[in-house]
């Protein structure tokens, strides 16, 4: 099993299947179960100022924050761990391309 520092891929761009930029990654999400964590996805975009408050999939923002984070968080897109296929010192390497990203990360992605 290998293990990875946060620190090594926060930050990093992330090229698509076409050589596209796809964007930064600002977050990991992971699967925390019987003391072992499980990278799940990264969450790319300009910012991830919205994820970062701690609303997401399964906690909500109460009004009217609701609408600024949505606005926030409108260039965020999710790649799924599995879709990763490199990851390189300065960036990371996915085989979809950037454009059929979702919007952000979902708890059923």
């Amino acid at each position: 099993m290998r293990r990875l520092r946060a620190n090594a891929i926060l930050g990093l761009r992330v090229i698509d299947r076409d050589g596209e930029q796809a964007g930064i990654v600002h977050d990991i999400v992971v699967d925390h179960r019987d003391g072992v964590y499980t990278i799940l996805g990264l969450v790319l975009g300009r910012s991830a100022v919205g994820g970062r408050f701690g609303y997401g999939d399964s906690l909500q923002a109460p009004m009217p924050w609701k609408r600024l984070l949505k606005w926030l968080r409108r260039h965020e897109r999710y790649v799924r761990w599995a879709d990763v296929v490199a990851l390189e010192e300065d960036h990371v390497e996915i085989a979809v391309d950037h454009g059929s990203l979702p919007g952000h990360w979902r708890q059923d992605s």
